[in-house]
């Protein structure tokens, strides 16, 4: 296993502050064990306290994404289509972050979500400058992961910038983060209550027509 999917126990975020409530897998998924549930206690803070969530605020704090991000709302700001700011990026994130879990694929958190915050991040240099969108955001998420220091090791850097390049056109023999990005980011857009969705250049075999994840 490589260091981009390396895991612990600690990585199991129903595990967080409590012991009262056990895990197990099954099937890949993590599930509370019998009658555990009831024995549940708040953790201190709340269920929403995650120290690896730190790491991610840093990437998404960063000047260089808030840079992007700021132009890209702007390009957007009259889009009648799917727009690609913080929303789309954190519901990407988050549905990857379920996959990761249902599945038992093993990678760790911070990467799951800053391969998802950071996907269509140069999404505005296509707009402005033709560049395909996977490309610039593979570029700004190195810079921006090269600029973090030892939040993410070299790996987990490469693994990164490989899955953002990949999550548009999905290619052959594509790495597991990027083809998990792919899926994560297509299953994020809400197409059967869309009111643009006769219009959108989306086939319907594309379409997300019932709630998927």
């Amino acid at each position: 296993m490589n260091a981009a999917t390396k895991s612990s126990d600690s990585d199991c975020a129903a595990d967080k502050g409590t012991d009262a409530l056990t895990m197990r897998h099954l099937n890949g998924r993590h599930v509370a064990d019998e009658g555990a549930s009831a024995s549940v206690q708040r953790p201190s803070g709340g269920f929403a306290v995650d120290a690896r969530m730190e790491t991610v605020e840093a990437v998404r704090s960063h000047p260089l994404y808030q840079e992007h991000l700021a132009r890209l709302a702007e390009l957007e700001r009259d889009r009648a289509f799917c727009r690609h700011g913080i929303g789309h990026l954190l519901d990407t994130a988050r549905i990857a972050w379920i996959f990761n879990l249902e599945y038992n694929l093993g990678f760790r958190k911070e990467v799951v979500y800053a391969a998802a915050l950071m996907h269509d991040i140069g999404k505005d240099e296509q707009y402005e400058r033709g560049i395909p969108h996977e490309e610039a955001s593979a570029r700004i998420a190195r810079e921006i992961l090269d600029d973090m220091g030892a939040a993410f090791d070299e790996a987990e850097r490469d693994a990164i910038v490989t899955a953002i390049h990949e999550h548009r056109r999905l290619p052959e023999g594509a790495s597991l983060l990027g083809t998990m990005l792919y899926d994560a980011d297509k299953a994020s857009r809400t197409c059967f209550a869309c009111s643009m969705r006769e219009d959108c250049s989306w086939s319907s075999e594309k379409m997300n027509l019932s709630v998927r994840v």
